[in-house]
């Protein structure tokens, strides 16, 4: 929305996300998430940190790192959950800086682990790893958190809704738009597809904006829900 607002002005901002969820490892996504918190993060907390325990070498990285994330979950605010999350990322982090070595010389050794299907795996098992954290950020307390974890893998409405998603007609149109708006954003980043869109006619150019802008309107919750960040 702030990228959108300022180009209607002619103000270029910064980009703030690129793709965090098509990220191929925990490291990855914080290069794609938020990216000037992320900098900020670096900057202030990360380097200050590693040149401290320097003298530790790869032992020492990984503290900065581990440090840096519970940091971040208390700056997210007071909360057990907060914590949590960040001491998750810092875990992930932190594990991620011992298995790098022995992921490059495997990487070498094995072609199969530079392929396609090994990226997508790696893009999918991330995934898993962000969303578990998730789960703590936006929990209350960590009661509801332990509530949610101890039924992922539980039968339940949710899972039977997705194994007969043809009978679930919201979840039906939540997961087609999200792949619609996914195809779109992909698309567009690519400046040949920009050149192809506004160079089309006029009449088929506004026919999609005014197509999007009443998919927004027949989309619209009715409830208000409030920024997250508002509140940090």
């Amino acid at each position: 929305m702030a990228l959108g607002s300022a180009r209607l002005f002619n103000i270029s901002l910064t980009d703030n996300f690129n793709k965090p969820y098509a990220a191929s490892s925990v490291m990855d996504f914080w290069r794609r998430w938020h990216i000037s918190f992320s900098r900020c993060l670096l900057d202030y907390l990360f380097k200050p940190l590693q040149m401290r325990f320097r003298d530790l070498r790869t032992a020492g990285t990984a503290l900065a790192l581990f440090l840096t994330f519970f940091i971040s979950g208390l700056w997210h605010g007071a909360s057990w959950c907060f914590v949590v999350w960040g001491l998750l990322h810092g875990t992930y982090l932190a594990a991620a800086v011992f298995w790098r070595p022995l992921q490059k010389k495997l990487a070498k050794k094995f072609a199969l682990l530079r392929s396609a299907p090994a990226r997508g795996w790696k893009v999918f098992f991330t995934f898993q790893l962000i969303c578990f954290a998730w789960i703590f950020f936006r929990a209350r307390t960590l009661a509801d958190a332990g509530y949610v974890v101890a039924h992922l893998f539980a039968p339940s409405r949710g899972v039977s809704a997705l194994l007969g998603l043809y009978e679930n007609t919201g979840l039906f149109l939540a997961l087609t738009s999200t792949l619609c708006v996914f195809i779109i954003e992909s698309l567009g980043s690519r400046p040949s597809w920009q050149e192809r869109f506004f160079g089309l006619p006029l009449w088929l150019r506004w026919s999609a904006y005014y197509l999007l802008i009443l998919s927004l309107l027949l989309f619209n919750q009715d409830s208000q829900t409030a920024f997250i960040y508002m509140k940090f």
